[in-house]
Protein backbone atom coordinates (compact mmCIF):
# COMPACT_ATOMS: atom_id res chain seq x y z
CA UNK A 1 0.00 0.00 0.00
CA UNK A 2 1.38 3.68 -0.52
CA UNK A 3 1.38 6.59 1.49
CA UNK A 4 -0.92 8.28 -0.79
CA UNK A 5 -3.65 4.93 -0.96
CA UNK A 6 -3.52 4.99 3.05
CA UNK A 7 -4.56 9.25 3.45
CA UNK A 8 -6.97 8.89 0.83
CA UNK A 9 -8.57 5.93 3.13
CA UNK A 10 -8.26 7.69 6.20
CA UNK A 11 -9.95 10.74 4.53
CA UNK A 12 -12.65 8.49 2.55
CA UNK A 13 -11.75 9.97 -0.64
CA UNK A 14 -11.89 8.20 -3.81
CA UNK A 15 -9.20 9.22 -7.08
CA UNK A 16 -11.82 10.89 -8.57
CA UNK A 17 -12.97 13.13 -5.47
CA UNK A 18 -9.14 13.66 -4.47
CA UNK A 19 -8.43 15.06 -7.99
CA UNK A 20 -10.98 17.39 -7.95
CA UNK A 21 -10.23 18.67 -4.75
CA UNK A 22 -6.36 19.02 -5.21
CA UNK A 23 -6.72 20.27 -8.26
CA UNK A 24 -5.02 17.28 -10.56
CA UNK A 25 -6.08 15.93 -13.78
CA UNK A 26 -7.85 12.65 -12.87
CA UNK A 27 -6.14 10.35 -15.56
CA UNK A 28 -2.81 11.84 -14.38
CA UNK A 29 -3.38 10.95 -10.81
CA UNK A 30 -4.57 7.63 -11.73
CA UNK A 31 -1.55 6.84 -13.85
CA UNK A 32 0.74 8.23 -10.93
CA UNK A 33 -1.16 5.66 -8.64
CA UNK A 34 -0.57 2.88 -10.63
CA UNK A 35 2.99 3.36 -10.91
CA UNK A 36 2.77 4.45 -15.12
CA UNK A 37 4.17 7.91 -14.01
CA UNK A 38 5.98 9.73 -11.58
CA UNK A 39 4.84 13.19 -10.07
CA UNK A 40 6.69 16.00 -11.13
CA UNK A 41 7.52 19.14 -8.52
CA UNK A 42 3.93 20.99 -8.78
CA UNK A 43 2.11 17.59 -8.33
CA UNK A 44 4.37 16.11 -5.11
CA UNK A 45 3.32 19.92 -3.90
CA UNK A 46 -0.53 19.84 -4.13
CA UNK A 47 -0.60 16.48 -2.96
CA UNK A 48 1.19 17.17 -0.18
CA UNK A 49 -0.30 20.33 0.90
CA UNK A 50 -3.27 19.03 0.43
CA UNK A 51 -2.88 16.12 3.20
CA UNK A 52 -0.70 18.35 5.04
CA UNK A 53 2.80 16.16 4.99
CA UNK A 54 6.10 16.55 3.94
CA UNK A 55 6.25 15.44 -0.40
CA UNK A 56 9.24 12.66 1.42
CA UNK A 57 6.16 11.11 3.33
CA UNK A 58 4.54 10.75 0.17
CA UNK A 59 7.11 10.35 -3.05
CA UNK A 60 10.31 8.77 -3.19
CA UNK A 61 13.00 11.24 -4.77
CA UNK A 62 12.48 10.12 -8.72
CA UNK A 63 8.72 11.21 -8.02
CA UNK A 64 7.32 7.89 -7.00
CA UNK A 65 4.76 6.77 -4.80
CA UNK A 66 6.32 5.50 -1.07
CA UNK A 67 5.07 2.19 -0.21
CA UNK A 68 3.99 1.87 3.50
CA UNK A 69 3.88 -1.38 5.64
CA UNK A 70 -0.24 -2.09 6.05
Amino acid sequence: MTKLEYLKKQHNLSSAKLSLAAGINYTLLTSIERGERKAYPKIKRRLAEFFNVAEDDLFNEDGSLKEIED
